[in-house]
């Protein structure tokens, strides 16, 4: 029993205290380099386009890359351990949250743009507003620019999505969700034991 205490008192202390009165920020699991669910509610990332996650792109010798799951990747290295925030613009056809995000202070759909993994989509009646990230990123050959792709609508044209399959997770992704998941049910029950 002792040694529960000391654990729970350990998991505590490594908690924010009640000084910091923002809530424990929800686990953020991505599905590809534009939509991520935080929590129960699933988002997609306004303005933008990333390739799908089975998606190839050419490289400038010709050679064929995953641009895809690089772009998953590098939403990943962009929002690293900072919460997410999202003001919701709409919702897609598919019930998501169509939103523009901030993860330690940067607009993720821009810096996904700047690094060269998501397109610009031209929006109805408005300028995009990372039409000028897009024309950098293109210039300095960054990401996907650095050799030849089809742009995510068409190659999601040019491979159809079996209804049967669903949103696919790698084994990383499922560790990471495990671990976080069970991270906050930790602290959870260390803030009851000890009444925090």
């Amino acid at each position: 029993m002792l040694r529960v205490a000391w654990f729970a008192i350990a998991l505590v202390s490594l908690a924010p205290g009640k000084a910091d009165a923002r809530q424990d920020p929800l686990p953020v699991r991505l599905a590809d380099g534009d939509s991520f669910a935080l929590g129960r509610e699933r988002y997609r990332l306004y303005g933008i386009d990333a390739p799908e996650l089975h998606q190839e792109c050419t490289d400038a010798k010709g050679k064929s890359w995953a641009c895809g799951t690089r772009a998953r990747s590098e939403l990943r290295r962009i929002i690293g351990t900072d919460p997410v925030r999202c003001r919701i613009i709409s919702t897609d056809r598919y019930g998501r949250n169509v939103a523009i995000c901030h993860a330690g202070g940067r607009d993720v759909a821009e810096e996904m743009v700047r690094a060269g993994f998501a397109t610009v989509i031209d929006q109805r009646g408005s300028d995009n507003p990372y039409r000028a990230t897009q024309a950098e990123a293109r210039a300095d050959k960054r990401g996907m620019w650095a050799g030849t792709f089809d742009t995510p609508r068409d190659w999601r044209r040019a491979h159809p999505r079996d209804p049967e399959d669903g949103a696919t997770e790698t084994p990383g992704d499922w560790l990471i969700r495990k671990a976080t998941d069970l991270w906050q049910a930790l602290l959870v029950w260390a803030r009851s034991v000890l009444g925090r």
